[in-house]
């Protein structure tokens, strides 16, 4: 009978031995979940951070210049900046026209629209006679439209 009790004790000493470990190893695997989470978790917020770090960044050094607008072009290249340049928004009452194009401020003036004065490369549609076979030839070369004036 004590040999019994002595093996009964015995095994009940191993299985107390054998659940402390279970308990032991399921306490690290959790803390192990837990950390890889955290530093998961961590990692996703960097990438976020830096993100918008690099957005901003970029924001501030780039300046926004109208095409035309030289010393705003000039500013920018002596700070070092990237530029980025803009074409005014063009609203329905305005025109573009070539300084060297009267034809279309007269029609701007009769249609009391602004004048845009630009360059040839920003229109959309050149303004050609017929004869003016440069002018066709450019509008060919850039693939703009032709508006002929004739």
């Amino acid at each position: 009978m004590t040999r019994f009790i002595g093996c009964i004790v015995a095994l009940l000493l191993f299985n107390v031995a054998e659940v402390q470990a279970q308990g032991y190893i399921d306490g690290l695997m959790n803390r192990a979940t837990e950390s890889a989470k955290h530093k998961a978790r961590d990692r996703v917020n960097q990438n976020i951070d830096q993100s918008i770090d690099k957005a901003i960044k970029k924001t501030e050094d780039t300046v926004k210049c109208l095409a035309t607008d030289q010393e705003c072009l000039k500013r920018a290249r002596e700070e070092g900046k990237q530029v980025q340049t803009v074409n005014p928004i063009a609203t329905d009452d305005t025109m573009k026209c070539l300084v060297t194009d009267t034809g279309c401020m007269k029609q701007a003036k009769a249609q009391r629209k602004k004048v845009e004065i630009v360059e040839e490369h920003q229109l959309d549609t050149l303004r050609c006679a017929t004869t003016d076979t440069d002018c066709l030839a450019r509008a060919k070369a850039m693939g703009k439209k032709v508006d002929i004036i004739d």
